[in-house]
């Protein structure tokens, strides 16, 4: 029991940090644009684990090629891809419905992760539908209404399945790698990607200044692509890469709470019925995830 409630609260408190990202993100981009803000947080991120790193187990750790490569690859998806199209579609977007959209995760990561071969469970599809089904009760009532929006749309929807395919990847061939150090490469490699596409790419730093952007910066730098991440590649070494996608149906709880919290953003009756559905579609996987955990844990 202790074990299951563990694994729930890190889960929530999982979503809750990727929720808040978009949020964050939202605030900073006053000050800045989306790719230069994302440069700067990859850079200080990134720099802070390899340092990090480098103190308790040594430069070498960065010697070996097999991490370089695996965070060259999920830097390429995870950062540059996924929240690079993710901001830029933010842009354009709101932010409670760029947690919406990111929240659909689980369907694209469980349809990846049999596709690749990983186990397949009726009790995770059929969360992931009641979940989705509530995802699509609240996006309903917020359907485009101009170009701009449906062309950010799509730019956040294809970012999602680049993360999507990184969990997969991850889960396939990289759990053996030590979380900081994977962390910090694929940061690193996030910047430098973002880099030669960010039109002012000192603004973020020159805007440090200003504790309206200062904050939300830190947020999205230490809570977020640290603390966030890191929880996310454990729970994705614990319980794999579709049941842990799963927790991204709980992204809109909290997408909408902040929201309102922060830019006064209306909550609806649609709003919470939605929100309704996508517990119970949660609820269905989260039982699932903790049998399965169980019974791995059973001689």
């Amino acid at each position: 029991m202790t074990a299951s409630i563990s694994l729930i609260l890190t889960g929530c408190l999982f979503s809750a940090l990727w929720a808040s990202a978009f949020i964050a993100g939202k605030a900073a981009m006053v000050f800045c644009d989306p790719l230069s803000l994302l440069c700067a947080r990859f850079a200080v991120a990134g720099l802070a684990m390899a340092v990090w790193t480098a103190a308790w187990r040594g430069p070498g750790v960065f010697a070996r090629r097999d991490l370089l490569v695996d965070g060259a690859i999920l830097g390429t998806l995870n950062h540059a891809l996924y929240l690079g199209l993710s901001f830029a579609g933010l842009e354009t977007v709101s932010a409670a419905m760029t947690v919406l959209i990111v929240s659909t995760a689980p369907f694209l990561t469980a349809a990846l992760s049999v596709a690749s071969g990983g186990p397949r469970s009726i009790a995770q599809a059929a969360g992931s539908i009641v979940g989705f089904a509530g995802v699509y009760v609240v996006l309903s009532s917020r359907l485009p209404g101009d170009g701009a929006m449906a062309i950010g749309l799509g730019l956040i929807f294809l970012g999602t399945l680049a993360f999507s395919l990184g969990t997969v990847v991850y889960r396939a061939r990289a759990t053996h790698h030590d979380a900081v150090a994977l962390n910090g490469v694929q940061n690193l490699v996030g910047a430098l990607l973002l880099l030669p596409f960010a039109p002012e790419p000192l603004a973020p730093y020159l805007a440090m200044s200003d504790p309206g952007f200062l904050l939300p910066f830190a947020h999205l730098t230490i809570a977020v692509s640290i603390a966030g991440f890191l929880i996310w590649l454990a729970l994705v070494r614990e319980i794999g890469a579709a049941h842990a996608s799963s927790f991204h149906l709980l992204n809109p709880v909290f997408g909408l709470m902040f929201s309102a919290a922060v830019f006064g953003t209306a909550v609806t009756a649609t709003d919470l019925l939605g929100t309704a559905i996508v517990i119970v579609g949660l609820a269905i996987v989260i039982r699932d995830s903790i049998g399965r955990s169980t019974e791995r844990r059973v001689p």
